[in-house]
This record gives structure tokens, C-alpha cells and sequence, in this order.
């Protein structure tokens, strides 16, 4: 009977201490699973900062492989953003905003030199958009997961905040822009020249363009609505020029 007893008693006791090493287990898992929530929606909502301000913090905050995770997200958007700077710099909308009542006042023989960097604005331009376009492709994304040598638990995870449900119509974008930049530079040079070449038929005045010559008036209003008469006046056409 007393075996029997001790027999129980060493029952009950596992019982306890397995009860309490499953309470243990549950206790850590919930934890776990909220630190990880926290860890998350803290990258998630530092992705939706940068896309909403175009700037970079790139002080590293978060710890283990998250910290990992947010090092690569923001080196991909410093790149991303770095790029899309420079297509801002370079495009035919930027190169016409040069062209203020000021240049022209004061900076006519500048005009040709504007004209010889045409091609190396272009060239810049089109550096810019590729790497943009380049950088939304989901497989460099994921080599950039793995060049990190981040745990494979987290993969999906990092997908879910690298790649946005947008990105596809970003791409088709991008690329529709480089085509609108190749068609419409052609017709900024054609200005340029215009005003470069023909330097005694136009002047500045209460700063408003004027060009003498009727005939060169019309080629100029030509291609300044071949470039512009699609374009919104949100994306900074800045001049005040006919």
C-alpha cells in the first residue's frame, strides 16, 4: 500500500512539473510571437515612413536577424532613392526648368554649352530609371535576402515588406517614362537651339521670353506643346516662357 502511494506521488509530481514546463514553453511562445509582431510592424511602418517622405534614417534600431532585415531594406531604398534623383535631375522636364528668365538674360552663351550636355544628361537619366527599374525586380530582392545571410524562417516575412502589391504598375511606369523622356528630349534640344542660334531675334522681358522672328516664334511654341501639352503642371514646369 505505502509502495503504491509513493508510486502516485511520483506521478502527480512528473505531472506537475511536466504541467509547469508546458506553462514555461506557452508563456515563452506567446513572448516570442509578440516580440516578433512588435519587430515587424516596427520595420513595416519604417518602409511606409520612407516611402512617404523620400528620406533614409540609416541608423540600424532592431536587433538579431531583424536588424539584418532593416539594414538591407535601407540600403535598397538610399539606392532607390538615389536613382530616382537622379532621373529628377536629368529628365527633359529638368533640363527646360534650367532655362530661367535669369539663364536667358544673363547666361545666353551658355546656351551651347547646355546643348553639348544634352547627351550626357540623357545618359544619366537613363542610368537612373534602369537602376530603378532594375531594383523591382523580385529575384535581385531576394539576392539581396541571401547576400545578408539572413535565417530562411524570416523569408517570407521579408518579402511581404520588400515587395509592395504596387510594384508591377511602378515598373510598367518607369518604363513608360523612359520611353516619354527619349521622345520628348529630342524637342528640348530643338528649343535650345532655337534660342542659341538665333541670339539676336529674342529677348527677356518682365520675365517672359519674346521671340522676334514669327517664324521662329511658331517652331518654339511647336515643341514646347509637343513637350508639355500632355504634361501636368504638378510635375514643375517651372518657366515662364511662351
Amino acid at each position: 500500500m505505502e509502495q503504491t502511494k509513493k508510486g502516485l506521488s511520483g506521478i502527480k509530481i512528473f505531472w506537475i512539473v511536466f504541467g509547469s514546463i508546458l506553462g514555461l514553453l506557452f508563456i515563452w511562445l506567446i513572448l516570442t510571437v509578440n516580440s516578433e509582431i512588435k519587430a515587424e510592424n516596427k520595420l513595416i511602418a519604417m518602409r511606409d515612413h520612407i516611402i512617404d517622405t523620400e528620406e533614409v534614417d540609416m541608423n540600424i534600431t532592431s536587433k538579431g536577424e531583424y536588424a539584418k532585415i532593416e539594414k538591407v531594406m535601407k540600403e535598397y531604398y538610399q539606392e532607390y532613392l538615389t536613382y530616382y534623383d537622379q532621373v529628377n535631375e536629368n529628365n527633359y522636364i529638368a533640363i527646360y526648368n534650367m532655362l530661367t528668365p535669369e539663364f536667358l538674360a544673363y547666361k545666353k552663351e551658355d546656351l551651347e554649352k547646355l546643348l553639348k550636355g544634352l547627351n550626357s544628361y540623357q545618359e544619366l537619366f537613363n542610368q537612373g530609371i534602369d537602376g530603378m527599374i532594375n531594383l523591382l525586380d523580385e529575384d535581385l530582392i531576394e539576392h539581396k535576402f541571401i547576400d545578408a545571410n539572413i535565417d530562411y524562417y524570416y523569408l517570407d516575412f521579408y518579402k511581404e515588406l520588400m515587395i509592395l502589391e504596387s510594384d508591377q504598375d511602378t515598373l510598367a511606369t518607369w518604363r513608360e517614362y523612359k520611353q516619354e523622356n527619349d521622345e520628348k528630349m529630342p524637342y528640348i534640344k530643338s528649343m535650345i537651339e532655337i534660342l542659341a542660334y538665333n541670339l539676336e531675334e529674342w529677348y527677356i522681358e518682365d520675365e517672359t521670353l519674346y521671340i522676334n522672328d514669327n517664324t521662329l516664334l511658331e517652331e518654339y511654341n511647336t515643341y514646347y506643346h509637343l513637350t508639355f501639352d500632355d504634361v501636368s503642371r504638378d510635375e514643375l514646369i517651372e518657366s515662364n516662357f511662351i
